[in-house]
């Protein structure tokens, strides 16, 4: 791996890793959280209406992480004017995070829920929002996509804390969130420690960093296209993560739902069925998030392999619409996981390289982060409209199918990007 040049041979290999790790510890923050510890939780306080009370909390908490993550990535770029650095934002999210999980394992009233919701997205954006915006800040264009694979892998790999969650944990408790907040804390602490991340490039003050503007970004292209390449990339990852969102945030109640019909579904419980099919989604998911952002290096090409891993997206969104058979859910469920962890790995190094060198990089990345908080937001509302409480299963399935012909539009925007190849 070659040595970034603004990070010395001592420290370059610490960089990588102390960062990956951190972001895995972000990653660690939500997902587990609300792919099953959530939704439990709810389940348990309102098992006559889960799916509408889980809707209503990932409406509000996604309005909440949209804004708290604008607001971080504009804090963020004024914390970096004055310190040179984002660590102490960095620091003060991962303290409020810490503070999240407790007050998680002592709620039991969907009042107190709601709020522990809208505390919980307040702290992670304010540590995910400067985690994210490090890479645009030390790290060059050349070594963007195997940083972006490692940053993804941490997606699949955070999921892989449910398989644990699930069987130390089979029922909903205080425990649970106690544990789950340790570990988000104990992955953050090494690069808030060593912090080896060397100088920001193009400075970390608002006198150098003013010298840059948009068409710095880009030697090849104009302001207007490189805003429009921006809104192409916002867009395509906006389908996608709407996708995303809805198996993220509705797997565990379509498992429950599906267990009522199908005879095949009923040999175990819906978090032993979910902690089974997500390990092995998630190492293979990690395996080829790694390769893509390699490759995307290697080749010097962002465009095609997110138009594949979009398509590909797609087509285990279909599947998961139309399996009714546990195997074939599996098999679809594993491909999405996958395609969307190489998706976000190649995304991740194209959004980074279009902003580098902006001197509002930080809220650049926060408006970016908007098309992952929307999704949170659109797809319960959806959800709120579409739902019956005699059809949730059936609803979900159509909805899975549309959102699969989004991702393949998806695909298609990131071809027209022109300022990176």
């Amino acid at each position: 791996m070659e040595q970034p040049p603004n990070l010395s041979k001592s420290s370059s290999t610490a960089a990588y890793w102390t960062y990956a790790l951190a972001f895995l510890g972000a990653h660690i923050a939500f997902m587990p959280l609300f792919v099953m510890m959530l939704p439990r939780r709810v389940e348990a306080l309102a098992p006559d209406n889960a799916a509408n009370w889980l809707s209503w909390l990932l409406v509000v908490g996604g309005i909440v992480a949209g804004l708290a993550n604008v607001g971080s990535g504009a804090i963020g770029d004024r914390w970096l004017g004055r310190y040179g650095n984002r660590r102490g934002l960095i620091a003060i999210g991962a303290a409020l995070l810490f503070v999240a999980y407790i007050g998680f394992a002592f709620t039991h009233s969907f009042a107190s829920l709601l709020f522990a919701v809208i505390f919980f997205q307040i702290a992670l954006n304010c540590c995910f929002s400067p985690l994210g915006a490090l890479l645009a800040d030390h790290f060059p264009d050349e070594v963007k996509g195997r940083l972006g694979g490692l940053m993804t892998a941490a997606l699949p790999a955070s999921t892989l804390l449910v398989v644990p969650i699930a069987w130390l944990f089979p029922k909903d408790g205080a425990m649970a969130f106690l544990a789950t907040g340790i570990l988000v804390a104990a992955c953050i602490l090494p690069l808030l420690i060593l912090w080896p991340l060397g100088a920001v490039i193009g400075g970390g003050n608002d006198q150098l960093a003013a010298k840059a503007n948009i068409s710095d970004i880009s030697a090849a292209g104009s302001s207007a296209q490189i805003s429009t390449d921006f809104s192409l990339a916002w867009l395509s990852r906006l389908l996608v993560q709407t996708g995303a969102a809805f198996v993220i945030s509705y797997i565990y109640l379509y498992i429950t739902l599906m267990q009522q019909t199908q005879a095949d579904w009923q040999s175990a419980g819906a978090s032993e069925i979910l902690a089974t099919l997500t390990a092995p989604a998630a190492i293979l998911a990690i395996s080829v998030t790694l390769f893509s952002g390699y490759i995307s290096d290697r080749w010097r090409s962002r465009r095609w392999p997110l138009f594949v891993f979009a398509c590909l997206f797609g087509f285990g969104m279909a599947m998961l619409a139309g399996a009714n058979e546990l195997p074939w859910f599996l098999i679809g469920y594993g491909l999405v996981q996958t395609a969307l962890a190489a998706y976000l790995a190649v995304d991740t190094a194209l959004i980074a390289q279009l902003v580098s060198g902006h001197n509002r990089r930080g809220l650049l990345l926060g408006v970016m982060n908007l098309s992952n908080t929307l999704p949170s937001v659109i797809a319960p509302i959806i959800a709120l409209l579409a739902f019956s409480e005699s059809e949730v299963a059936a609803i979900l399935a159509s909805v899975f199918a549309g959102l699969a012909l989004c991702s393949f539009l998806a695909g298609a925007l990131v071809l027209l990007i022109r300022n990176v190849d």
